[in-house]
C-alpha cells in the first residue's frame, strides 16, 4: 500500500483531514493500535457534513479513496467477520478466463443490500434470473448433507432465484454491481453472503479499484442487526424455525414498509397446533415480528440436484462466469466470478467451498490446496485431466455445528 497518510482508530468521533491531491490514504486500527481487516470508511465534506465517499478497509487494515482537494471529516466504524462458505481456484492459464458473466455481462463494482432491492444472477442450473431481496442480516442453519449443519450471520436473503448446482452465483444490482455470493437456499428461497465478507476473507478484490456504491438506507439497519443477533439463539431453538433476519412486515401480500424482525420457518403451522413457549412472539424488543415460510435450506451439490440448460453444463474455453464448475471429487456448482489475488494481483476463480472445497473444514482431508478444479463439473462430464481449468487455491473453512 505504500506510506499511510492517515491512522484512524475505530469508535471514535470522526476526524479533520486535509486532502491536497486526489488519493487520501489510511490504516483503520482498533483502540490497542491494530489493524482492523473490513472496517467500513465513511468520508464526510467537513463544512456541510454531507457523507461523500464510503469503502472498505482490505484485509490488513488499508484503504485508499480518490477525492477531489479539500477537507473532509473521516469515521471508522468496526465490522465483525463473519463465517462464509467461499473458495478461489488459480487457472492453469489467465487466458482461460473471461470475467463477463453470462448473461449479464461485466461486473462495475460492489454494491451494499436493501430489502425490496431488484437482483439478478447467472448460475449453472437456472441460467438467468431475476428476483428481489427480502431480508437482510439474517443468521440462518444451513444444512450440507451427511447430517452436517453450519450457522451463518448477516446473510442476505432474497426471492427464490436458484436451485442445487447454482451454488456459487454472483449476486447483483440492475446496474451490474455485486452485492453477494449465492451459497444455499430452500423452496421458496435463496442465501447469499455479502460481497464484502467473501472477499475480505478471502483476501481477494473484485477490480483494481474496489468500486463501492453503498445505498443511503444502510445505517437504519444497524440497530435491528443488534436485536436480531441478540435473539437468533433463543428464536432458532424454537421448532421449525430455520433463520431470522430484518425485511419488511408483509400484511395480506403486501410489503408494508414497515421494518420487522423476519423469522423464516420450514412451514407455517396454526398457532392452535403450538404451544405458547414454541410460539414466535408479536413483538420482540417493541420491533414486530413477520413468520415466513422458507422451506428446509441447503447447500447440498451431491443430495438433490437439477438438471439445468444444457449451453451451461459444457466446456467452454474461455470460461465465463454462469458455468458449471467444482472440486474433482464434487457433482458441480457455479464458476460466480473472476477475482484478484490482493497481493499478487492473479487473477482467481471464485466460488464456493462446498464447490471449490468439498465443503471442508481445513482439517478432514476432503480437500487440499492444489487439489484441480473441473470445467464443467464432474455432474456435467468434466474429467481429469482434459478438463482440468485450476487448482484450488485458498478457502475459507467452514465450521460445522
Amino acid at each position: 500500500m505504500g506510506k499511510k497518510d492517515f491512522v484512524w482508530i475505530a469508535g471514535e468521533a470522526a476526524h479533520n483531514c486535509k486532502v491536497g491531491g486526489k488519493t487520501l490514504r489510511g490504516e483503520a486500527r482498533d483502540e490497542d493500535g491494530h489493524p482492523l481487516p473490513g472496517a467500513k470508511i465513511d468520508v464526510f465534506r467537513a463544512i456541510k457534513g454531507d457523507l461523500v465517499a464510503e469503502t472498505q478497509a482490505d484485509a490488513n487494515g488499508n484503504y485508499q479513496l480518490e477525492l477531489p482537494g479539500g477537507t473532509y471529516l473521516v469515521r471508522v466504524l468496526e465490522t465483525k467477520q463473519y463465517q462464509v462458505d467461499a473458495a478461489v481456484a488459480k487457472p492453469v492459464s489467465v487466458d482461460l478466463l473471461d470475467s463477463s458473466i453470462l448473461g449479464i455481462g461485466r461486473i462495475r463494482g460492489m454494491a451494499g443490500a436493501t430489502v425490496g432491492m431488484n437482483v439478478q444472477k447467472s448460475g449453472r442450473s437456472t441460467g438467468f434470473s431475476r428476483g428481489h431481496i427480502t431480508t437482510l442480516g439474517a443468521t440462518v442453519n444451513v444444512g450440507f448433507g451427511s447430517g452436517k449443519s453450519a450457522r451463518f450471520t448477516n446473510q442476505i436473503i432474497s426471492s427464490k432465484m436458484g436451485e442445487p448446482g447454482d451454488s456459487g452465483s454472483l449476486l447483483l444490482n440492475n446496474a451490474n454491481y455485486a452485492v453477494g455470493l449465492l451459497f444455499a437456499g430452500g423452496p421458496k428461497a435463496t442465501i447469499y453472503h455479502p460481497i464484502t465478507e467473501v472477499l475480505l476473507a478471502l483476501n481477494v478484490r473484485l477490480d483494481a479499484e474496489d468500486r463501492y456504491s453503498w445505498p443511503d438506507t444502510e445505517n437504519s439497519y444497524r440497530s435491528l442487526q443488534t436485536i436480531c443477533e441478540a435473539w437468533a439463539d433463543s428464536l432458532l431453538k424454537l421448532p421449525n424455525v430455520q433463520g431470522v433476519g430484518i425485511g419488511h412486515k408483509v400484511v395480506g401480500g403486501v410489503d408494508t414498509g414497515t421494518h420487522c424482525l423476519t423469522v423464516l420457518v420450514e412451514k407455517k403451522v396454526s398457532p392452535q397446533n403450538l404451544r405458547s413457549e414454541e410460539m414466535v412472539p408479536p413483538f420482540i424488543n417493541h420491533v414486530p415480528t413477520d413468520v415466513v415460510e422458507c422451506g428446509i435450506l441447503t447447500a447440498d451439490t451431491n443430495r438433490f440436484w437439477y438438471e439445468g440448460p444444457q449451453d451451461r453444463k459444457t466446456k467452454m474455453r474461455p470460461a465465463k462466469p454462469g458455468m458449471s464448475i467444482g472440486h474433482y471429487r464434487v457433482s458441480a456448482g457455479t464458476f460466480g466470478g473472476v477475482v484478484f489475488d490482493r497481493e499478487s494481483g492473479e487473477p482467481l476463480i471464485l466460488s464456493n467451498n462446498h464447490v471449490l472445497a468439498n465443503s471442508s473444514n481445513g482439517e478432514d482431508g476432503l480437500a487440499k490446496i492444489g487439489d484441480p478444479i473441473l470445467q464443467p463439473g464432474r455432474q456435467d462430464g468434466g474429467k481429469e485431466p482434459d478438463d482440468v481449468i485450476a487448482t484450488l487455491y485458498r478457502f475459507h473453512p467452514i465450521t460445522f455445528n
